[in-house]
């Protein structure tokens, strides 16, 4: 098995991701070669219709790191085999788009308004909008940015000025608007799926924030997922298309609420409280999907 781990080269100037390093590793340890590779070493080049990618050829094994939808198509296209593959990582990196595909599915959400588009900054034709979120959410709320990571563009909105900035901040970058899920606040669970298994999961948990993020300050400990929390996050990934991913839960009063789902979750974390070693787990599921499609 060989080909490469895609990672983004704009965001990573200096050093390999830890997941793709530990990936690289395990995929080494088990005699494969996956290269890790920046998204920027790969150019698409179209000539007279025909596309070609230096450096991918068909049946190349592609893990996915990155957001790059446009490049996995393309090395889709190519005739390379992406984990996951380009729509999974699609509607996993747009957070509305995650909602509206879990929506109708019996997947338990916290209640969420997803805000009209907008090719300039956020004015007075979308009060209403606010108005009428904010008055059916209450304060505070959840602004969540669509496109973020690390929990970094996921804010607590404390009152209708707050809600008016923040809108007018994102110009036009979409955004969606969530309920509050008070009982959970510091608080959430990570499921990590391979295949259709969760393998492992952890409780998190932060002292300073609402925002329980590893990357944000929040610490980890191993937790045994009830069967209902297992249930949901494999339905997700199904639903999803996913492979393996991170699913994230809240508790809320009415029982586990999923937060969000992650085509590219971190590991590190979680394999240090629980001691399973994820990376190796995700490339033990690529190598019987290879094996299974020779």
């Amino acid at each position: 098995m060989q080909g490469y781990i895609v990672y983004n080269g704009f965001w990573n100037t200096n050093d390999i991701p830890d997941p793709v390093k530990r990936l690289s590793k395990a995929a080494v340890a088990r005699g494969h070669q996956l290269e890790p590779r920046p998204n920027l070493d790969f150019a698409v080049h179209i000539k007279n219709g025909a596309l070609t990618i230096p450096g991918v050829h068909q049946g190349d094994v592609v893990l996915c790191w990155d957001k790059d939808v446009r490049l996995y198509k393309a090395m889709e296209k190519s005739g390379a085999h992406l984990y996951n593959d380009s729509k999974s990582v699609a509607v996993c990196d747009d957070k509305s788009a995650t909602h509206l595909a879990l929506s109708g599915k019996g997947i338990p959400m916290p209640e969420t308004f997803v805000a009209p588009m907008t090719y300039v900054e956020y004015g007075q034709e979308g009060f209403s909008f606010l108005e009428n979120a904010s008055g059916t959410l209450g304060f505070p709320l959840v602004f969540k940015e669509c496109f973020g990571s690390l929990g970094e563009q996921v804010y607590l909105i404390e009152n209708k000025q707050q809600l008016l900035d923040k809108a007018k901040q994102m110009h036009h970058r979409p955004f969606l608007l969530q309920k509050y899920i008070r009982e959970s606040s510091g608080n959430d669970k990570r499921l990590y799926v391979v295949g259709n298994e969760v393998v492992a999961a952890m409780k998190r948990h932060s002292y300073t924030d609402f925002r329980a993020n590893i990357g944000s300050g929040g610490t980890g400990t191993a937790y045994t997922p009830t069967k209902e929390e297992v249930t949901i996050a494999l339905s997700c990934c199904e639903i999803l298309g996913l492979q393996f991913g991170g699913v994230d839960l809240l508790d809320s009063n009415e029982g586990p609420l999923v937060c969000e789902v992650n085509a590219s979750a971190h590991m590190a974390a979680l394999t240090k409280c629980t001691g399973v070693d994820i990376a190796d787990k995700i490339i033990q599921f690529v190598e019987k999907m290879e094996e299974s499609s020779c």
